[in-house]
């Protein structure tokens, strides 16, 4: 999911008391082991003793990587300058340096169309960020051809996979892997939302079990080295059962832990999924009776056939009886 710090979050999987001087990421890297950086979209000021911060709040968690969202300023409105280059580049060092960083995620709005002056502008985003694995997230869907495909072998980037609602200009939902690597992101589907100028509930969306089983399968088929799977349909908290459900899907036999009001409000989660053990040794005592759980991560599926717990679909309406 993009960033440590939504709103729904805080109602279904932060503690709701905690001590003082609490991280909300070191907790959340106890069970994650990914997480797309976010703010780094809205602002390109964000410092190296910020991100060195990050590599300590994750240290427990050996297997965590970042991705961090280019600035808006490179992808939207274009006044980018060399500094934010410099600036972007003094952030991602900590993270470079310790292994921790995953690649640059490059989103470009759905009107950013295929031409020959924008495909210019990404060899020279590549120059600037030479030695990075740089995700594209290309939208519309003049960029869904082969042409490009080569284009992007041949240049060093690679096309992230993006859910999106089914409109006729978006990109469809690839599966596709570059180097070993794949990157899904999950957007959700919720087409009438999607179309509303700046609607809070674009997000609002769950996805249904035979969509997660489609998912599960196109990672299967992929058999990469590595694939990352970012949901961010965090509206109602959603993000995070679809994300259980799905690591449930590659992990049967895994033993998968969660937070007790997350297992409160969407019941269906405790056929596979429980509290953490008090005595675990990942919590602190600050710990004892939450749990973070994976819904961004790297998978590696199981050969097992995969099974798709219950969608949350079902219990929207009492979510939002519990809102009001």
């Amino acid at each position: 999911m993009g960033g440590w710090e939504l709103p729904s979050f805080n109602r279904t999987f932060y503690p709701s008391k905690h001590e003082k001087g609490f991280r909300k990421l070191e907790y959340y890297s106890q069970f994650f082991d990914l997480v797309e950086v976010n703010a780094t979209f809205y602002n390109s000021s964000l410092s190296s003793e910020q991100s060195s911060q990050w590599v300590k709040d994750v240290a427990a968690n050996e297997r965590f990587v970042f991705t961090v969202k280019l600035f808006r300023g490179f992808t939207h409105t274009f006044n980018a300058t060399k500094n934010d280059v410099l600036s972007f580049h003094r952030l991602l060092d900590p993270l470079r340096e310790t292994k921790r960083f995953g690649g640059l995620l490059i989103q470009f709005p759905s009107t950013f169309t295929k031409s020959s002056s924008r495909l210019t502008y990404l060899i020279k985003l590549r120059a600037a960020f030479p030695e990075d694995r740089l995700l594209l997230d290309l939208r519309h869907r003049s960029w869904s051809e082969e042409p490009f495909y080569k284009f992007c072998h041949e240049n060093g980037f690679n096309l992230a996979n993006i859910d999106l609602p089914r409109l006729q200009s978006h990109i469809p939902f690839n599966s596709l892997a570059w180097d070993g690597v794949a990157y899904f992101r999950m957007m959700g589907r919720n087409e009438a939302e999607w179309i509303k100028p700046r609607s809070n509930d674009r997000y609002l969306y769950p996805y249904s079990e035979e969509e997660l089983q489609d998912l599960v399968q196109r990672i299967k088929r992929l058999n990469t080295q590595t694939t990352y799977v970012v949901f961010h349909n965090d509206r109602q908290a959603f993000s995070l059962v679809n994300g259980k459900q799905v690591e449930h899907a590659l992990h049967p036999s895994k033993h998968l832990n969660a937070p007790i009001n997350l297992l409160s409000t969407f019941p269906q989660l405790k056929t596979f999924c429980e509290p953490p053990s008090i005595n675990n040794e990942l919590f602190s005592p600050t710990f004892k009776s939450e749990s973070l759980f994976i819904h961004s991560n790297k998978f590696n599926a199981d050969n097992s056939a995969a099974h798709i717990a219950p969608s949350p679909g079902h219990i929207i309406k009492n979510i939002k009886r519990k809102k009001s």
